[in-house]
């Protein structure tokens, strides 16, 4: 008798889309929330779901943060529909906006 069972990662999109005004370069984009986690399947099932997190990224220049797990799970039971992007700290993306005179980002 065997068993097929393996671990591996999986990475999900949730059902979360808002248009803001992107604060790492200051234009139009989607936020979007994504969610990966480690899963055990057996016979290709998955069977347990552990070491959840959940990203926030902008359309526009690729700008993302990790959010806070409790809001992660907020927005993937659809209890939270809109999130302020002044509030999150993104970080990296395209195109951010930089002053050459004071080395303001």
């Amino acid at each position: 008798m065997f068993f097929m069972m393996g671990i591996q990662q999986a990475q999900k999109e949730l059902n979360f889309d808002q248009t803001v005004v992107c604060p790492a370069c200051g234009r139009f984009g989607h936020l979007h929330v994504t969610m990966t986690y480690t899963y055990l399947s057996l016979f290709f099932l998955p069977i347990l779901k552990w070491g959840k997190r959940f990203y926030a990224s902008i359309s526009c220049c690729g700008a993302g943060c990790e959010l806070d797990p409790s809001l992660g799970r907020s927005i993937a039971r659809g209890e939270i529909d809109v999130l302020d992007p002044v509030t999150l700290q993104f970080t990296g993306g395209r195109n951010v906006r930089h002053c050459r005179g004071c080395d303001y980002t």
